[in-house]
C-alpha cells in the first residue's frame, strides 16, 4: 500500500513540475506524458535493452528508464542551462555531453546554434552519436575525448552500469572499472576567439580545463560559463576560491547555487559565470 501511495505522489510531483515549467501548454502536456511513461517503464518494464522516447520534436535513446528520467528532469525541467542572448545562432561548447540531452535542450532553445561537444565515456558517446544522428541535428561536432590540462591518455573510471552518469578521472567519483581514454586541451581545440556559452560538467576535471584556458589566456573567449563544480570529491582539499579567482582576474561575475552539506562532505555546486549582466539573465 505504501508503494502505491508513493507512486501516486511521484506522479503528482511530475504534474507539478510540468505545470510550473516555462513551456507552452501543449508542451507541458507532452513533458508530463513522457515523465509518466518513463517512470512507469522504470517500475514495470523488463526491457534490458536501449529505450527510445519522444521528447518534444526529438527522439532520445538511453540505456535505461531511470537515467532517462533523471536527465529529462535535470535538463529540460530546470533552468540550469537556460540562457538568453540576442543572436539566433549562438556558438556553444558542451563539455561532458553524456548521451546528448543537453545538446537537445540547446537545440530546442536555439535551433540554429552550433555546438562542439566532448564526452570521454565510450558507452555514453555511442548514444550521443545516435541521438545526434537520429534527430538530424546540424552544426554539431562530437569529440570522444576527455578534456584536461594535458594531452595524452589517462585512466577513466566507470561502474558496471552502462547508463551511469558518473564516469570520471577520479575513482572516488567514477566507479571500480578502469578504462583508458584520450585527453586533449580545450585551448588547442577551439578555433574561434568568441563563444556565447560553455557548459562544463566533467566530474572534477573542470579544475584542469579552466587552468588550461587561463594559462593560455583564452578564458575570456567565452561570454558565459555554466559549470558543475565538484567540491571535495573524496574529501580532497578545497580549491573553490582559487578556481573562482581565475574568473575574477578576468573581470567575470558569477552566481553560485548549492545545497548545504555536512562539514567535509562532497558538494555539487552550480556556477553561472558571466562577463556582464547585460549579456543574459536567468529566468
Amino acid at each position: 500500500m505504501k508503494k502505491i501511495i508513493n507512486g501516486f505522489r511521484q506522479i503528482f510531483d511530475f504534474a507539478i513540475l510540468a505545470k510550473n515549467s516555462n513551456y507552452k501548454f501543449g508542451e507541458k502536456l507532452q513533458i508530463f506524458w513522457v515523465l509518466l511513461t518513463t517512470y512507469l517503464g522504470s517500475k514495470f518494464s523488463k526491457n534490458k535493452r536501449e529505450i527510445t522516447k519522444n521528447i518534444f520534436d526529438y527522439k532520445v535513446t538511453a540505456y535505461d528508464y531511470d537515467t532517462l528520467l533523471y536527465l529529462i528532469i535535470e535538463i529540460f525541467l530546470s533552468t540550469d542551462y537556460y540562457f538568453d542572448i540576442e543572436t539566433d545562432s549562438p556558438k556553444i561548447i558542451d563539455c561532458g555531453a553524456n548521451i546528448g540531452m543537453s545538446i537537445l535542450f540547446f537545440k530546442k532553445l536555439y535551433p540554429d546554434c552550433s555546438i562542439m561537444a566532448f564526452e570521454p565515456n565510450p558507452y555514453a558517446f555511442e548514444l550521443l552519436q545516435k541521438n545526434v544522428q537520429q534527430n538530424n541535428l546540424k552544426n554539431v561536432e562530437l569529440h570522444n575525448v576527455g578534456l584536461s590540462n594535458d594531452i595524452g591518455e589517462i585512466d577513466f573510471f566507470i561502474n558496471d552500469h552502462k547508463g551511469s552518469l558518473q564516469g570520471s578521472f577520479n575513482k572516488e567519483r567514477g566507479g571500480e572499472n578502469k578504462i583508458v581514454v584520450k585527453t586533449q586541451k580545450l585551448s588547442e581545440l577551439i578555433r574561434d576567439n568568441h563563444f556565447d556559452l560553455i557548459k562544463i560538467d566533467i566530474e572534477g576535471a573542470e579544475i584542469q580545463v579552466i587552468e588550461d584556458l587561463f594559462s593560455k589566456e583564452k578564458i575570456d573567449h567565452f561570454n558565459r560559463y555554466k559549470i558543475e563544480y565538484h567540491h571535495k570529491i573524496g574529501g580532497e582539499k578545497s580549491h573553490l576560491s582559487s578556481f573562482i579567482q581565475q574568473f575574477e582576474k578576468n573581470n567575470f561575475e558569477y552566481n553560485i547555487r548549492t545545497n548545504f552539506s555536512k562539514i567535509g562532505e562532497f558538494q555539487d555546486i552550480l556556477l553561472d559565470v558571466y562577463k556582464s549582466r547585460k549579456m543574459s539573465k536567468m529566468v
